[in-house]
C-alpha cells in the first residue's frame, strides 16, 4: 500500500483503541452519568457538585479520544496521500479542528468541575460555561463529520478501503452533521473503527 508502514500500523492500532474508548464513553454515559442527567443541564450541574467522578472519567476519555483521533488523522493522511493531496490536506485540517474543539470541551469541563469543588460562588457562572462546553462538543462532532465524509469519499473513489466500509463511514459523516445524533454515530463508530483497524493492520507492509 502507499502508506509508511509504521504509520499505517499505528493507525490500525489506534482504530482498535478508538473502538475501546467509544465503548467506555458509552458505558460511562449510560451507567454512571445517566441519560436524564445528559438531557438536563441542571441535573448535570447537580451531579458535578455532588459526585463529579463520572464526569471526570468522561473528560479523561475525551482527552484519550483526542490523542487517538490525532493518530487516525495522521494515519489516514499518509494512507491516502497519493490521491487528491489538496482534499486530503483539507480533510486533515477539519480533523485537527475537531480534535482541538474536543480538547477545549474537556479542558473547560475539568475547569468547571474544579471551580465548583473549591468555590461555590463559581456556580453562578456555570450556565455560561456549560453553554460553551456544549457548543464545543457540537462543533467537534460536526467537524469530525466533515472529516469522515472527506476521507471515506477519497477512499471510496480510490478503492483503498472496502466499499461497504466507506459507505458506513459516509453515513456516519452525514449523521455527524446533525450533532444531536452523535450517540448514533458513536454506536456506528464501534463497527467502523474495528473494521478500519483490521484493514489497516492486514494491509500494512512488513517492512
Amino acid at each position: 500500500m502507499n502508506a509508511i508502514p509504521s504509520i499505517q500500523k499505528v493507525g490500525g492500532m489506534a482504530a482498535f483503541a478508538n473502538a475501546g474508548v467509544a465503548l467506555a464513553t458509552l458505558a460511562v454515559a449510560v451507567f454512571l452519568i445517566g441519560p436524564s442527567a445528559i438531557a438536563d443541564p441542571n441535573k448535570l450541574i447537580d451531579l458535578a457538585t455532588r459526585n463529579p467522578t463520572p464526569l471526570l472519567i468522561q473528560d479523561g476519555l475525551k482527552v484519550s479520544s483526542a490523542v487517538i483521533s490525532a493518530l487516525l488523522v495522521v494515519a489516514f493522511t499518509s494512507y491516502l496521500r497519493r490521491e487528491n493531496l489538496a482534499v486530503i490536506a483539507v480533510a486533515a485540517g477539519f480533523g485537527f479542528l475537531a480534535i482541538f474543539c474536543l480538547l477545549g470541551n474537556a479542558v473547560l469541563s475539568f475547569y468547571g468541575i474544579f471551580q465548583m469543588a473549591v468555590n461555590g460562588e463559581a456556580i453562578a457562572a456555570v450556565p455560561q460555561l456549560n453553554r460553551m462546553i456544549g457548543i464545543l462538543a457540537m462543533t467537534a462532532i460536526f467537524l469530525d463529520g466533515v472529516w469522515l465524509l472527506l476521507v471515506n469519499g477519497i477512499a471510496l473513489k480510490s478503492q483503498q478501503l472496502p466499499r461497504s466500509l466507506c459507505y458506513l463511514g459516509l453515513a456516519m459523516g452525514v449523521l455527524s452533521l446533525v450533532p444531536p445524533l452523535g450517540i448514533i454515530v458513536l454506536l456506528m463508530g464501534l463497527i467502523w473503527s474495528v473494521w478500519v483497524g483490521r484493514v489497516l493492520l492486514a494491509t500494512a507492509p512488513d517492512s
